[in-house]
């Protein structure tokens, strides 16, 4: 019973979901700080990039609901104390990951411009000039943006959420001064803001994946759960997944339509 009083006590939420909170509100400052610094370029920059960010959006939903079905799968087996199973989970949570945002991004890849005119009906050639190059760049980052949330969402279940918090700032600091030399150094416009948003994307999926794989956690991942197939474990995950990724991204496809 102390034990349990411990690990739920006031202090021990607090340092769980600060760090947590805040690491969510970075995560879309990503897309806002590209909207803010692109304005310099122009109207029909930011137009495109503002309409652009709203449909990542739903990507972004569909990955956090995704990580946060395995979260919930990864702490039941951390609170059984079934660690190696907690490890499989996660390890299959990764390579699901990876083959559906990779199809996503081959989706958006291929049908760019067809899901633009789709979503956002007739708007101005400049602004959907704009749209297209963003969103081109944009869906490259889709597998970085799911493997981050995979190993955040291992992260979280350990009850390290201070680790995704300060990953979340650097990827905003990374974001930032990349796009202010991309816009004002470069000038390289829509582009400008989109590279640095890809590679400051790239860089947390890389450093979290890393740490992951670090011995000294209780919980890590292994390369022989990660290219094996577990019916059971995924069909576990995505019951939990589906429903939260279905209902938010939804809801943030009608705002967008």
């Amino acid at each position: 019973m102390e034990r349990r009083a411990e690990l739920f006590s006031n202090k021990s939420l607090r340092a769980m979901i600060v760090p947590l909170f805040l690491e969510q509100l970075l995560v879309m400052l990503v897309g806002l700080a590209d909207t803010l610094i692109v304005s310099y370029v122009g109207e029909a920059a930011v137009s495109g990039v503002s309409l652009v960010n709203q449909f990542n959006t739903i990507f972004i939903y569909l990955f956090t609901a995704l990580a946060s079905g395995g979260a919930v799968v990864i702490s039941q087996y951390i609170g059984r104390r079934a660690d190696n199973a907690a490890g499989e989970s996660a390890s299959q949570l990764l390579s699901f990951s990876v083959i559906f945002s990779a199809m996503a991004a081959v989706l958006i890849l291929a049908g760019n411009e067809r899901i633009l005119h789709l979503m956002f009906g007739k708007v101005e050639d400049s602004v959907m000039q704009a749209c297209i190059t963003y969103l081109r760049i944009s869906a490259y980052s889709y597998p970085a943006l799911a493997v981050y949330n995979s190993g955040a969402a291992l992260f979280r279940s350990m009850g390290k959420t201070n680790v995704t918090m300060y990953l979340s700032a650097a990827v905003n600091i990374i974001n930032v001064i990349g796009n202010l030399i991309g816009v004002f150094v470069l000038r390289a416009g829509v582009a400008g803001v989109a590279y640095p948003s890809l590679i400051a994307r790239i860089f947390s999926a890389a450093v979290i994946t890393l740490l992951c794989f670090r011995e000294k956690n209780e919980v890590v991942y292994r390369c022989k759960w990660i290219f094996q197939w577990s019916g059971d474990l995924m069909k576990h995950i995505l019951s939990i997944a589906i429903p939260n990724g279905m209902e938010n991204g939804v809801f943030q496809l009608v705002k967008v339509h």
